[in-house]
């Protein structure tokens, strides 16, 4: 039997903050130290805001969502609200002399089950002078793990040189101006490489002439690109960019330019893209968008026989018959399946009592599920109708077409998937939940405060 440890505050935000600056090469902010403490102390999210400049919506909304979601990441387990103490403890525990428990490394340690042929057509475009690889799917179905895979690949295996670049790293205060980005951008491919020193992108914004966009592109020609190996950049989280207008059309169109001169230009040749996100910037001429030259892959979901091989990977002996009644519920989504995969294995959990909780507060998607309905409701104010199409889909018995903008953002949001010119729930969990969600209210905004 494991004992049972006792952490102080300060032992919890070590274990933290060593496992986030491992993964992210960052502190923790001022945000969500609030949030760790207040959590800690086992304050309610309006307490946390009596005490602190933010608000308790910010707090309980996009910057509460994003802090446990880290924490999963880089603890390698769900964490919430609620278990954070018990996780933290047994990151403690499984290092005797208290060091932090490294974060799960998907490109070598976690379940991986290929989707051929899509592993191999992307090794094959990266290995082309100039490539541009875009990797697009809904939020949730392995396009972190993929490109992980790709950096991976492309170093172990190819000898190159390779970023993996989030982008959701950067600040809101990077995002002031144009030139302002582009500099983090710079200074945080630079970083990644280690190359010395690391004021070179300051002397040289400094030194030279030229708009933003020119100084971004002379930066890599003369430190990054000119007589060195192969640099391949994956860029995730592009989506990011999407809320600055201003500087995402300057910068796309950048990565654009950058590609084209590939074809002319030797130097460029040597440089790789893969950009990664969940949908296309559409408010950007065609002939000046990276989103329809080079490849795209278009993630899908797991097929019977690869949930079967992922149940094996677990150790799970199933049939036919368990696969089914699993996919019933969350059909082939890889971040769905996996999570009743983990807790079957590692809480000896029958398949059919997991099922029976999943689409409820207290199932083991709870947290995802409420990250869903926050997301809409952030949504709500710009598409006043996206509730309303919501609970249309899901209270159909077949296919529902609507507007398309609506449509777009549902399916960008990760909610419904496409048949033809119609939609559907992505899975019959997010129909389950959100019947009984419309049931209770007519609106979205009438449950979001019960559900935190």
């Amino acid at each position: 039997m494991i004992p049972r440890l006792t952490m102080n505050f300060e032992e919890a935000r070590k274990v933290v903050e060593a496992a986030i600056q491992e993964h992210e090469h960052r502190h923790l902010n001022d945000v969500e130290l609030s949030i760790l403490r207040g959590s800690w102390e086992g304050l309610t999210y309006d307490e946390m805001a009596q005490n602190s400049p933010y608000e308790a919506n910010y707090l309980k909304g996009d910057a509460g969502y994003r802090f446990w979601k880290l924490l999963s990441e880089v603890l390698g387990e769900s964490v919430s609200k609620r278990n954070f103490r018990a996780v933290l403890e047994r990151s403690q525990f499984s290092h005797k002399d208290n060091t932090p428990m490294p974060p799960v490394n998907l490109a070598a340690d976690s379940y991986y089950v290929e989707r051929p042929p899509i592993e191999s057509l992307c090794q094959a475009e990266i290995l082309q002078p100039g490539a541009l690889l875009r990797i697009k799917a809904a939020p949730k179905m392995g396009k972190t793990e993929l490109l992980s895979r790709l950096i991976n690949y492309a170093e172990k295996e190819r000898g190159y040189r390779a970023v993996d670049l989030k982008l959701r790293l950067a600040e809101e205060t990077d995002f002031e101006n144009l030139d302002k980005f582009l500099q983090w951008f710079c200074s945080s491919v630079t970083q990644m490489l280690k190359i010395e020193p690391d004021n070179k992108v300051n002397e040289h914004w400094n030194q030279h002439l030229g708009n933003s966009k020119l100084k971004c592109m002379n930066y890599f020609e003369d430190y990054l690109l000119k007589d060195k190996p192969i640099l391949v950049l994956g860029l995730d989280d592009v989506d990011r960019v999407y809320q600055h207008p201003e500087i995402a059309g300057e910068f796309l169109s950048l990565l654009r330019t950058w590609h084209e001169k590939a074809k002319t230009r030797d130097i460029w040749q040597r440089l790789r893209l893969i950009l990664v996100y969940t949908q296309e910037y559409t408010l950007l001429d065609l002939n000046r968008s990276p989103f329809n030259v080079g490849t795209q892959i278009e993630l899908t979901e797991f097929s019977p026989e690869q949930v079967k091989d992922l149940a094996k990977q677990h150790g799970l002996n199933w049939d036919s018959t368990e696969v089914e009644h699993l996919m019933d519920m969350v059909g082939g989504h890889p971040y769905l399946v996996q999570e009743a995969l983990e807790h079957i294995t590692r809480w000896d959990t029958n398949l059919e009592e997991l099922l029976q909780q999943a689409p409820t507060e207290t199932g083991i998607y709870s947290d995802l599920l409420q990250e869903h309905l926050w997301n809409l409701q952030r949504n709500q104010q710009k598409y006043p109708k996206l509730d309303a199409a919501l609970k249309k889909v899901v209270t159909a018995n077949s296919p529902e077409e609507l507007e398309s903008a609506l449509a777009l953002k549902l399916k960008e949001l990760g909610l419904v998937k496409q048949q033809g010119n119609a939609v559907e729930p992505r899975c019959n969990l997010y129909r389950l939940y959100f019947e009984r969600m419309f049931a209770k209210s007519t609106s979205i905004q009438g449950n979001l405060s019960s559900a935190f």
